[in-house]
């Protein structure tokens, strides 16, 4: 009975306790514990909810005791409160179930206990992924760590210089450093990069609940040959072939096409897909299709260009050749039977970047003469096309930018017909609405050179950026707390439905994350078609990486300054390479197994 003697049935009273205890819930009684049974005895609830359903609905609530997550008091709760604040603001747009994303986030609460107060400096390279984590997760870290960052943004030149003194200062002067894979081998053979995996075996309190090594598929790109993780890389760049497919599937353009050269035109997708089903190179999307595609559709009366890239001097003329253009020229070896390039660290023999020869560990050269395959009839067929033949098919405009800018031209000009290769870094800025190819562009793979061309070669480069922990920082425990912080399961779905970039398989197989297959051009599609065969950098040549790139970017400004021909100019930048590595004593010596 009520008070004023009506009935109350049990839906109505359920509702009256329910609403009763909800209202409790406030100040310090927050997030997990709205979830949790109070310390009241379980025998003691029953009873008073008996005796609120049979005799009234006034109810006083016993006095009631937080339960806090194990480790956990009074003391958290504003951390708490924000891990909650936080589940709010990802909104359900994760991988992990609720209860799994609690257990996330409540770790980073209890793990940076001892750590609050302090602070990290991080630098990182000004990629898409790395800005996007800065504005979005580093506020959030705060808030529910204690820790503060500073950020310092930089050019990925500017990356490679801090992370060269910080090996030979050893002064710690980053805890975090923001790079892409290339160094991986450098920080590995210098140990100026903290070994993860040891790390969390001296420090398991440490281990998100749910970070899952096994789910990125990037790990051979930032582990040792034993598999010990030496970076936690956040966001991915695979690279292919960008196209306007409208331009590809015009009749009027087929019709003509097959007119003058004979055989039929199709999207460069198509031709790589028509290729795996029939087995044959020579159906498959090649360089001399490519080159015969930028020569069709290049018409400047009608501001049409068959292809765009950069060749204003800068650091791209060195890393655009060992980035790319070696992987669809197929300079290196393939990788061995039974492995792919993606899953491995080091191809032995003929290797990227630059196609230099690092037979068991042992540094070659990059000219033939030392075993290397720069100068080969196929890197100077390389060479020869992007210095010399494809300024056929370019406005004037290659001339006065660089590559990272013709990535953007073809975005905002909207008039050329191809680029190779293509950063998938641009895909949703492809797909935004201040782009002239929305709707228009797709991606495929790269093309590759048909004589070198191999099943188990790379085909297509792999660039995943993020942290590695300064060996010679003093806050090695908070950095890691850092990193996995940005790479979290808990958040990498929300973050790569804006950036595009994922590192997990969990991400790219979510049905939300694959929705996006469409408007960003069937990147997905490409990703999953021909992942496998992406490669990076191989740990041994990564040992000296970061002093052969100037060299190889040098060497080609200087060719191209002389006016040598593109054959001309991969002599000269092979034998230069050479040069410093004989002189520097780094030809003949061993520096593996990374």
């Amino acid at each position: 009975m009520s008070s004023g003697g009506e009935k109350v049935d049990r839906r109505s009273a359920l509702k009256i306790v329910s609403g009763t205890v909800a209202g409790l819930v406030v100040g310090g009684i927050i997030g997990y514990f709205a979830r949790q049974p109070t310390e009241q005895p379980a025998a003691t609830v029953t009873h008073e909810v008996t005796r609120v359903l049979t005799q009234t609905v006034t109810i006083t609530a016993a006095p009631t005791t937080p339960v806090y997550p194990p480790g956990l008091g009074p003391e958290d709760e504003p951390y708490l409160k924000a891990a909650y604040e936080m589940i709010d603001w990802i909104g359900g747009i994760t991988v992990l179930t609720p209860k799994e994303l609690e257990e996330e986030l409540i770790h980073y609460v209890r793990a940076s206990k001892p750590y609050r107060g302090q602070s990290l400096h991080v630098m990182y390279e000004a990629v898409p992924g790395a800005v996007w984590e800065e504005k979005n997760l580093a506020p959030w870290f705060t808030k529910i760590t204690g820790i503060k960052a500073t950020f310092e943004s930089m050019s990925n030149w500017d990356t490679i210089v801090k992370s060269i003194e910080d090996a030979r200062l050893k002064a710690g002067i980053y805890d975090l450093l923001g790079t892409d894979q290339d160094m991986n081998g450098f920080y590995i053979y210098n140990q100026s990069a903290v070994n993860i995996t040891d790390l969390l075996r001296r420090k398991p309190e440490l281990m998100p609940p749910h970070f899952d090594v096994e789910d990125f598929f990037l790990r051979a790109s930032y582990s040792d040959s034993k598999g010990n993780l030496y970076a936690l890389h956040a966001y991915n760049a695979f690279a292919g072939t960008v196209y306007r497919k409208d331009l590809f599937e015009d009749p009027k353009n087929k019709e003509e096409f097959k007119r003058r050269y004979g055989y039929e035109l199709k999207t460069p997708l198509q031709y790589f897909l028509d290729a795996q089903k029939s087995g044959k190179i020579e159906d498959d999307w090649t360089t001399d299709k490519a080159k015969d595609i930028a020569e069709f559709f290049t018409d400047p009366d009608k501001g049409i260009y068959g292809y765009v890239t950069g060749v204003k001097p800068g650091d791209w003329l060195g890393w655009y050749i060992a980035d790319g253009l070696d992987d669809c020229f197929q300079l290196a070896d393939p990788a061995p039977q039974g492995k792919m390039p993606l899953e491995i660290t080091h191809i032995d023999g003929v290797s990227t970047p630059w196609a230099i020869n690092v037979k068991d560990d042992i540094i070659g050269g990059a000219s033939t003469k030392n075993g290397g395959r720069l100068d080969s009839e196929g890197g100077q067929a390389m060479y020869k096309w992007w210095l010399e033949d494809s300024l056929k098919f370019v406005p004037s405009k290659a001339y006065e930018i660089g590559v990272v800018e013709a990535h953007d031209a073809f975005k905002y000009d909207g008039n050329y017909a191809t680029m190779w290769p293509f950063y998938f870094h641009w895909a949703t800025g492809l797909a935004a609405g201040d782009s002239a190819v929305r709707g228009k562009f797709e991606f495929a793979p790269y093309p590759v050179y048909a004589p070198y061309w191999h099943p188990r070669k790379p085909r297509g480069y792999i660039d995943p950026s993020g942290w590695i922990i300064s060996a010679y920082s003093k806050k090695q425990e908070m950095a890691f707390l850092f990193a996995s912080f940005m790479v979290s399961k808990a958040v990498e779905l929300k973050k790569n439905l804006e950036v595009g970039l994922p590192v997990r398989w969990s991400t790219i197989q979510d049905p939300r994350f694959k929705a996006k297959d469409a408007d960003w051009g069937r990147m997905i599609t490409v990703v999953e078609a021909v992942g496998r065969n992406h490669f990076g950098t191989d740990n041994d040549i990564g040992v000296v990486y970061p002093y052969i790139l100037p060299i190889a970017r040098d060497k080609a400004m200087e060719g191209l300054g002389k006016g040598m021909k593109g054959g001309e100019i991969a002599r000269y930048v092979a034998e230069e390479i050479d040069k410093f590595l004989t002189e520097n004593g780094w030809m003949g010596k061993k520096v593996g197994p990374l």
